[in-house]
């Protein structure tokens, strides 16, 4: 149940931005998009498609790809300066927030308290693909509206979807350890922000029509239509 366990282990990510107001406003409106719209990681729908295809039409599975081309080993002075950076892009566009955000990075190493309740999905931290599937799922649920709890096994299906696309567009081909880190925690630290914000909009419908632009926004950013898919039990697949 990876929405619930996320809600559970970030919910404090929430304390930190008023319930209403325009600071949380102008965050969800203007600087998620341009944080996600910076990822250099896009995960392309054609290709998903094409995949799709692909594997309806083979007997025979393609072979997964090995776990070790996503997994990276982390550093502590690695993390702390993509955080640095993530609070840098936040402070140009919502300068509160983002001191916030810096008091909240200095206190808690948020990305390694992530991994237990990731685990319990069957996920990691440091894991690219993880990381991605996380995103993912979190942004697509945001963008409908829906909080739903995720089973382990839709985890594990949108994993490895992400792993499969990497692979077979090359995405992190000769990727260094410092690279696939920056990407990874780049995408948790949002998946945590989007899951914080979807549990504030329980209470305020506004809040949840905002935040749904701004993330489909930030997808788009990262070549992915949220419109244009549905999230089952085995994964994502095109919308009807």
């Amino acid at each position: 149940m990876m929405q619930r366990i996320l809600l559970c282990a970030f919910i404090w990510m929430a304390a930190i931005w008023p319930a209403a107001g325009q600071a949380q406003d102008m965050f969800w409106s203007t600087t998620l998009p341009a944080i996600t719209g910076t990822d250099t990681l896009g995960l392309h729908l054609r290709s998903l498609r094409e995949q799709q295809d692909g594997s309806r039409q083979s007997a025979q599975p393609a072979p997964a790809p090995s776990a070790t081309a996503f997994r990276y080993t982390p550093s502590p002075r690695r993390r702390a300066a993509n955080l640095a950076q993530f609070v840098a892009k936040s402070r140009q566009n919502d300068p509160k927030g983002a001191a916030d955000l810096e008091r909240l990075f200095a206190s808690t190493d948020v990305v390694e308290a992530m991994r237990a309740p990731l685990a319990e999905a069957g996920l990691r931290i440091d894991d690219v693909a993880d990381a991605y599937a996380v995103y993912w799922i979190n942004a697509w649920q945001a963008s409908r509206g829906v909080d739903d709890d995720v089973s382990r096994r839709m985890a594990t299906a949108v994993r490895n979807q992400v792993a499969g696309v990497m692979a077979s567009t090359g995405a992190l081909r000769g990727a260094s350890d410092a690279a696939k880190q920056e990407m990874a925690e780049s995408l948790l630290i949002q998946a945590a922000l989007i899951a914080a914000a979807m549990e504030q909009s329980k209470s305020s419908p506004e809040l949840g029509r905002q935040l749904a632009a701004a993330v489909s926004q930030g997808a788009r950013g990262m070549n992915l239509d949220l419109a244009a898919m549905t999230l089952t039990e085995d994964g994502f697949v095109p919308a009807n």
